[in-house]
């Protein structure tokens, strides 16, 4: 199922039928129905998308096999393998002092209920909590 291009064609054609679906219950029905055409719309533009990668991957596969088998070896290369772990770090220590900074704005200068602050200071704890985990983890394997 993962190089056949007619599952994804399908996928395609059911999902522009779901946004379509969509689109016209909010027309039709405005905000009475607002919870179900957005499942429609947001459901169909994911699979939408989703098709469209997965038949552009396929073209591409089929029409440069020996640049694909160049990108898996370069992709299990240690140095890329070390390189894209140092990225996801960086990204996750940004992210961390985004949500802190979020909660402190939304204390400070917005009126929404307390619980949203709580939810991005917990959420921070809960990233920080699984850092801790991970680097005690693999502390003890290496």
């Amino acid at each position: 199922m993962k190089n056949k291009k007619s599952v994804w064609v399908i996928g395609l054609i059911v999902g522009f039928v779901l946004s379509m679906i969509g689109m016209m219950l909010g027309i039709e029905h405005g905000g009475s129905m607002r919870s179900i055409y957005g499942v429609f719309l947001f459901g169909g533009s994911i699979l939408d998308s989703l098709s469209i990668n997965r038949i552009s991957r396929i073209s591409y596969e089929r029409e440069f096999p020996d640049l694909v088998e160049k990108e898996k070896i370069e992709y299990r290369d240690e140095r890329n393998a070390a390189i894209r772990n140092r990225a996801k770090a960086k990204s996750a220590d940004i992210i961390q002092w985004c949500i802190l900074f979020m909660a402190g704005l939304v204390f400070l200068v917005s009126k929404c209920p307390i619980w949203i602050v709580f939810v991005l200071v917990g959420l921070y704890f809960l990233k920080s909590g699984i850092e801790w985990y991970y680097t005690n983890k693999y502390q003890k394997e290496m």
